[in-house]
């Protein structure tokens, strides 16, 4: 690590003759000593540079360095991405979700899918935290004060430049980058658990469904203890689009409600 400019290292004194000036021994070990010192620091130098990793140039082998984690939390070799490609991201997302699908009567629509939200489910608004996914529309219910049900619809939009892994690789990663998105409040000790991935179809669209349980070690709320997460991925006529759902474990009213709005989902006629 650099920690400021180096100091200057201080100048020998050359002797001098009361007016007759150096002898020519004592000039010659002068021009021995400075060659020795000019040799010395050039190897110390070289050595120094290879200790941190830093490869000679003019051909040979090099050794790849680990480049340290980047925003994603996961490290990358410094070569892993050749010049002129994407560097793959673990949580990509827009930079904001934007609406490019009106909500008709009584249903939320994004990308090609779209769902009647339960009454119970009254809160209408953007998502948060949603990877992959643009064009989104979700519908909330309220557990207890700060915390709410949810589910929501959308475009499954994938990193430009890296190639879509498709419904079944893209549904767990939706529903990992939520489960690690900043969205849990207070909650502590926060671990998934019961991950299934598995084939599904629905209105004549195939896809994947990936679901698995958020236990809370700690938390302040009173009504549940755990969260339940679907992700449902579909190949759509308007593209691969999702359906998401996050539902307060143990709360009744809204996992009767999920199943009823999962019943509800269709594709764009």
């Amino acid at each position: 690590m650099h920690t400021g400019p180096h100091s200057p290292s201080p100048q020998p004194a050359v002797p001098g003759g009361r007016g007759g000036g150096a002898s020519p021994l004592l000039v010659g070990v002068i021009a021995f000593a400075a060659v020795f010192l000019l040799i010395v620091g050039g190897t110390i130098a070289y050595l120094v540079l290879r200790g941190n990793g830093a490869a000679p140039s003019g051909g040979g082998t090099t050794t790849t360095a680990s480049a340290s984690a980047g925003p994603s939390g996961t490290s990358q070799s410094a070569s892993a991405t050749p010049t002129g490609e994407v560097e793959e991201q673990r949580c990509w997302s827009p930079e904001s979700i934007e609406r490019s699908s009106a909500d008709p009567s009584g249903k939320l629509r994004g990308g090609g899918l779209q769902f009647a939200p339960p009454s119970s489910y009254d809160l209408i608004r953007t998502p948060r935290g949603l990877a992959f996914m643009d064009d989104a529309r979700g519908a909330y219910a309220e557990v207890e004060e700060d915390w709410y049900s949810g589910m929501s619809v959308g475009a499954v939009q994938w990193q430009p430049g890296v190639q879509y892994p498709g419904a079944e690789v893209a549904s767990q990663k939706i529903l990992s980058c939520y489960f690690s998105a900043s969205i849990w409040g207070s909650t502590q000790g926060r671990s998934l658990a019961d991950e299934v991935t598995e084939p599904v179809t629905v209105a004549g669209m195939s896809g994947y469904r990936t679901t698995a349980t958020v236990y809370f070690a700690k938390s302040d709320l009173e009504r549940t203890d755990a969260t339940s997460l679907s992700v449902i991925v579909l190949e759509t006529p308007q593209g691969p689009s999702a359906f998401l759902q996050e539902t307060a474990v143990g709360v009744t009213e809204h996992e009767e409600a999920a199943d009823e709005a999962l019943e509800t989902l269709t594709g764009i006629g």
